[in-house]
Parts: C-alpha cells; sequence; structure tokens
C-alpha cells in the first residue's frame, strides 16, 4: 500500500507540478548567448585587462573605488546602471556594489557596452 502511494504521489507531481508552477510558463529571453534578465539594461564585453571595483562609502562620505580583481579579454558582464560622477569616465553598475570603468586614459577603448534592442527588453521587462 505504501509503495502504491508513493508511486501515486510521485505520478501525481510529475503530471501536474511542474505546470503549475509560475515560472515555467515564462521564456528566456536571448541575447546573442547571453540570457537577459529583469533590469538589466546591457552589457560589457572586456577587451583588454582592466579592474573590477567595489564601491563603498568611507568614514569621511566618499565614495571609494576598491580595485577587487582583474578582468580578463573576452569576459562579458551584464550592466544594470550606468553613473557619471564629476570628473571620471562613465560607470558600468554590474551588479552588487561592483563597478567597470570605461577610462579615457591610456587603456581608452579597453571595453565594449552594448545595449539590447527595445523588443527584447520589453520582452524581459514583461515576464
Amino acid at each position: 500500500m505504501k509503495k502504491l502511494l508513493t508511486i501515486l504521489f510521485v505520478s501525481f507531481f510529475a503530471l501536474f507540478g511542474f505546470t503549475l508552477s509560475p515560472g515555467a510558463a515564462s521564456q528566456k529571453v536571448m541575447w546573442d548567448n547571453l540570457e537577459l534578465k529583469p533590469g538589466q539594461i546591457g552589457r560589457v564585453t572586456i577587451l583588454q585587462q582592466t579592474s573590477l571595483f567595489k564601491v563603498q562609502v568611507g568614514t569621511s562620505g566618499v565614495k571609494l573605488f576598491d580595485p577587487v580583481r582583474e578582468l580578463k579579454p573576452g569576459e562579458v558582464y551584464r550592466v544594470y546602471g550606468t553613473k557619471t560622477i564629476q570628473g571620471y569616465a562613465p560607470l558600468y553598475d554590474v551588479g552588487g556594489s561592483f563597478y567597470v570603468i570605461q577610462s579615457t586614459g591610456h587603456n581608452i577603448g579597453h571595453l565594449k557596452y552594448e545595449t539590447p534592442s527595445k523588443a527584447k527588453l520589453a520582452l524581459v521587462n514583461n515576464n
């Protein structure tokens, strides 16, 4: 009897459990080979070695840019926002208070920023 109940429960879950979940109906929105996530506005492709920074507020209230690690050419990161602080080049928010800085100095062109089509953004934000 116990075996029969187990088989019925597993069968019921297999047939109905997966189709009743709200996430099962949503489709992934792909942009080239990267899945678009809600809130994402673009992507950054690293072309030359550059630093990933963590932005923290110091004791004096000034924002500090602490380098976390070096990013290698070919790495791709989702971008969730952009900022431009006076006197700095654009900052790309890659999530978790981490930023990549588009340098205007000697290593200009070390990353490529791209945005998806408005249609793809609308699809991902409607799911």
